[in-house]
């Protein structure tokens, strides 16, 4: 304000902009550095409670790899029993739930088609093929309804007896 005061009947002069921050601005920006230093703060208290504890998750396991696929691959064996041959599945990482598909064909690079589910829990399937044929097979885990599967197992082929 000026210390002159104007004639009567005259408006008052105006007053020249103030330079600087407000009075009201002060606060908000406080009241903002204030929230992001509390949250900085618990966040920094989370960060150190929550080391060295593992990661859980109802969905991974390990045995999982991102894309739904299980790591690494089953193994299987076959036996020969006169003309029954009998395939032998074994999963590393098998969960209750997890199933097995085979497939198999006469010749390695012939297994192809649709692979065969076995019931859940079972680790064997048995076939029988006429003597002196010779079968070959590989295998697959499957889990969760179908959406994580594992790579096929190496092929193996045995003979029938004659």
């Amino acid at each position: 304000m000026s210390g002159r005061v104007p004639p009567s009947g005259q408006p008052a002069a105006p007053e020249p902009p103030s330079k600087g921050i407000e009075v009201g601005l002060i606060p908000f920006v406080a009241s903002i550095v204030g929230v992001l230093l509390v949250i900085g703060i618990i966040g920094g208290v989370l960060w150190v409670t929550h080391d060295g504890e593992e990661v859980s998750s109802s969905t991974s396991t390990g045995a999982e790899t991102p894309g739904g696929a299980l790591s690494g691959r089953p193994t299987l064996k076959v036996s020969v029993k006169g003309n029954q041959l009998t395939w032998t599945m074994d999963y590393e990482g098998l969960r209750e739930g997890d199933y097995f598909k085979i497939k198999t064909g006469g010749a390695p690079d012939a297994v192809t088609g649709d692979a065969v589910p076995l019931p859940r829990g079972e680790t064997e399937y048995e076939q029988t093929i006429a003597p002196g044929v010779r079968q070959c097979g590989m295998v697959q885990v499957v889990r969760g309804g179908g959406t994580q599967t594992s790579g096929w197992s190496a092929v193996q082929c045995e003979e029938t007896g004659s």
